[in-house]
């Protein structure tokens, strides 16, 4: 794969990437607003030997020094020293909780010791590192005094003072946010290529060819300026069959897409011929669900009894077509899709316009367009890229039966599949 594969993944799955960034983004500034704050005081100390006043003296006694300071680190943090500093201050926190607060390090080839002391408060961070300095400073003098009133050999002066820290130094927010995130973006470019690697969608015309027996007479993608003149190539391909009077849309993927018979109907009428489109689709999801009308029948209440068929069409201006729509669904519509009713009906259409097109329900959700199919004289079945698997084309392909299918249209829309699956639901 190159760097354009994984360019694609990330725009197919770019929804995966953002949700676990942002969850982990999320988790990280919970971590930080759970997180104690740390402060950290420090002070630094100059150590230096009692020694002659000759350069010979001077080296020498630098170097005692040197060697003294690796001793002087462990000191620093030891538990005399934090015992003297417990009893001074009063505190009420164990020996070994306030040993774990101190650190002192010392520069390579220096005298200098640097005793760091963290707290939960700045003010306290800067008395206790005082306080331990103080202590450290009384015990090196009592060590290094061999006799009782003399100068002690070694003598440890404060350079500088702990001043009152400015900020916390811990927890790091920065930090831990920025590494929040990129772990974020890391673990979902991750669970991007894994569920790209694991889904069997069909994405293009090239995967629909391996599996249709039928050729593809469109590829249409929705809101693209080439859709107007690629539905215009799938009417003249229909024409050129033979005779379409009588045209059945259907499926092939788990939800119906209204638009492209729609778009097929709009296409026909726009040469002048006479169009009527009827809303067969019993999943309630077909041409006629965003048609506004105030006629009460449709074709659930022809195929009833309850209505003739003129009272039933309307105008459609939009497209130029005259549009039965579904009207009322009952559990006896599918039944009467498959009557001699339903024949009767389109019969009379046919006599009235010159082209007959109707949307059923998708193969997968009822058996109405295998009733239908026999009554047209072309069967088109539209494929949603990116929202049908293999198994579920060839499944709905099995279930069509020996019923004739002309060709397929591959039809894909903008935007997020889920979002428009839940735009469906409200």
């Amino acid at each position: 794969m190159g760097l354009v594969d994984y360019w694609h993944i990330a725009r197919r799955r770019w929804l995966i990437i953002v949700v676990v960034a942002a969850v982990c983004a999320v988790a990280a500034a919970g971590y930080v607003r759970s997180s104690p704050k740390v402060y950290t005081a420090s002070s630094s100390m100059y150590v230096s030997m009692a020694t002659g006043t000759s350069v010979n003296d001077s080296y020498q006694g630098g170097l005692a020094a040197q060697q003294r300071v690796r001793s002087y680190m462990d000191l620093a943090s030891s538990a005399e020293v934090a015992k003297r500093v417990i009893a001074d201050r009063g505190l009420t926190m164990s020996v070994a909780e306030l040993r774990g607060r101190i650190k002192a390090v010392s520069p390579p080839a220096t005298t200098i010791v640097i005793i760091t002391v963290t707290d939960a408060t700045a003010e306290g961070a800067r008395t206790l590192a005082d306080a331990v300095v103080s202590q450290f400073r009384a015990l090196i003098a009592e060590l290094e005094t061999i006799e009782r009133n003399a100068a002690p050999a070694a003598r440890v002066a404060v350079v500088d003072k702990a001043e009152l820290p400015g900020a916390p130094t811990s927890p790091q927010t920065s930090r831990i946010l920025a590494l929040g995130l990129l772990a974020g973006l890391v673990l979902g470019a991750l669970a991007a290529f894994a569920r790209d690697r694991t889904d069997r969608a069909l994405r293009t015309s090239n995967d629909l060819e391996a599996i249709l027996p039928v050729p593809i007479l469109g590829i249409i993608d929705a809101g693209r300026p080439g859709a107007v003149d690629e539905t215009r190539r799938l009417r003249t391909r229909l024409l050129q069959e033979g005779d379409a009077s009588t045209v059945l849309v259907t499926s092939l993927s788990r939800e119906s897409e209204p638009e492209v018979t729609t778009a097929l109907a709009k296409a026909l009428a726009d040469t002048g011929r006479h169009v009527v489109l009827i809303d067969a689709d019993t999943s309630r999801r077909g041409v006629s669900r965003g048609v506004s009308t105030d006629r009460t029948a449709g074709l659930a209440s022809v195929l009833s009894g309850a209505a003739p068929v003129a009272d039933a069409l309307i105008g459609w201006p939009q497209t130029g077509v005259t549009l039965l729509p579904m009207g009322e669904v009952d559990p006896q519509t599918s039944d009467l899709l498959a009557s001699d009713r339903f024949a009767a009906i389109v019969a009379k259409l046919r006599t009235d316009y010159d082209h007959v097109l109707m949307q059923t329900a998708p193969v997968a959700h009822s058996a109405d367009a295998i009733a239908v199919a026999p009554l047209c004289e072309h069967s088109v079945g539209v494929v949603a890229l990116g929202a049908t698997t293999a198994p579920q084309l060839r499944g709905a392909l099995a279930t069509f039966g020996d019923n004739p299918l002309t060709g397929a249209v591959a039809y894909s829309q903008p935007g997020n599949r889920l979002l428009r699956l839940v735009g469906r639901r409200k």
